[in-house]
């Protein structure tokens, strides 16, 4: 079975197509059926579509990386441009209330980062959610990670990142990051939300649960910009040790990181910019 994966929403735009880019993510998986990994801003995704020829209405299912606005903007212009009811997969956690918290030089302003609609505004609009958790089977052929395994008093490196916990305000857990692999006629494809949870925590625990020990392609978002160096250098070394055929970072791994990875991966570095299209 072929599989397409297209990139709908991105920071950079790949063509000379009215194509828009904005900060932040939305993928079209196509196979038997067709699956959108998060919907941008909701600047782009429709506008997107349409160029690309993709109708919303042809979607069976939305799955959701993470509760951060930037992956789920566009819910709501998605579900009204469907004008019907579709399955929307998504940790519980990814509704909890986030912020992040931008340093001044004395007290933090605290931004709200979550989602832009309630819940319940998206499921008038259509959305039918089903709860994720764990490692989860979505599809035949797709299959949902969260809660990914990490070290014992894991923190995530950006600290700017938090959760709203009733009056309090903690350190995000990122038990909501989610990361999906595809199995395709070329091998199994790992693609990333954001990887809050850590790319290498990812594609570790990915292949404790599944036993593979290569991954053909691993595209989108690995939050590698704000990392540290020695954690860079961990990325690195997993990309090479699970055998990446296909490395296609974009979105929140930052600039100076991708350069870092086209350099480290010469041939198998490919651009993830709108309207890239990877065919396994």
């Amino acid at each position: 079975m072929k599989t397409k994966i297209t990139v709908l929403c991105e920071n950079s735009v790949l063509t000379p197509f009215p194509l828009i880019a904005e900060h932040g993510l939305a993928v079209l998986i196509e196979q038997d059926d067709i699956t959108l990994l998060d919907t941008g801003q909701g600047l782009g995704l429709i506008n997107n579509m349409k160029i690309l020829g993709k109708d919303p209405v042809t979607i069976a299912r939305l799955i959701l990386s993470h509760g951060h606005y930037d992956h789920t903007g566009g819910v709501m212009p998605f579900l009204q441009a469907r004008e019907r009811a579709i399955p929307v997969f998504a940790h519980r956690s990814a509704f909890m209330p986030k912020v992040a918290q931008i340093p001044t030089g004395a007290d933090p302003i605290e931004v709200p980062i979550g989602m832009r609609a309630t819940r319940e505004e998206m499921e008038k609009a259509g959305a039918e959610f089903r709860p994720i958790a764990g490692f989860q089977k979505i599809t035949d052929t797709i299959a949902a990670l969260t809660e990914v395994k990490r070290p014992e008093g894991w923190k995530t490196w950006d600290v700017r990142l938090k959760q709203k916990d009733g009056d309090s305000t903690i350190d995000d857990p990122f038990n909501d990051d989610c990361s999906l692999l595809i199995i395709t006629d070329s091998g199994p494809v790992v693609l990333l939300g954001c990887a809050h949870a850590g790319i290498v925590e990812i594609l570790d625990d990915l292949s404790a649960r599944t036993g593979y020990r290569e991954f053909h392609a691993v595209i989108g978002g690995t939050h590698l910009e704000t990392a540290p160096a020695e954690y860079v250098e961990k990325a690195v070394a997993a990309l090479k040790k699970y055998r990446v055929k296909k490395i296609a970072v974009s979105h929140c791994t930052g600039f100076s990181i991708a350069c870092r990875m086209a350099r480290e991966f010469p041939s198998e570095f490919a651009n993830a910019s709108v309207g890239a299209i990877f065919e396994f």
